[in-house]
């Protein structure tokens, strides 16, 4: 997967396509996206928004003593 996040102020814009997608079939979506340069190239660097860590530092999850069983999900007959 290949993407760019960028402002384009002109009518065309070149994008260079990865190697290892040279030949094959491609889809290439463009739309306009809320928020802010930073804010964006740090979701798609994989890294945590800024007050994300701080916002959730207080959220836990009690599963209640629940335990998946894969048998009983399967068993749909």
């Amino acid at each position: 997967m290949y993407r760019e996040i960028t402002t384009v102020n002109t009518p065309v814009y070149q994008i260079p396509i990865p190697k290892e997608m040279r030949g094959k079939k491609i889809e290439i979506l463009a739309f306009a996206v809320e928020g802010d340069k930073q804010t964006l190239d740090a979701a798609d660097n994989g890294t945590i928004k800024p007050g994300f860590a701080e916002r959730t530092k207080n959220l836990t999850f009690n599963a209640g003593g629940y335990k998946f069983d894969r048998n009983e999900a399967n068993d749909y007959e």
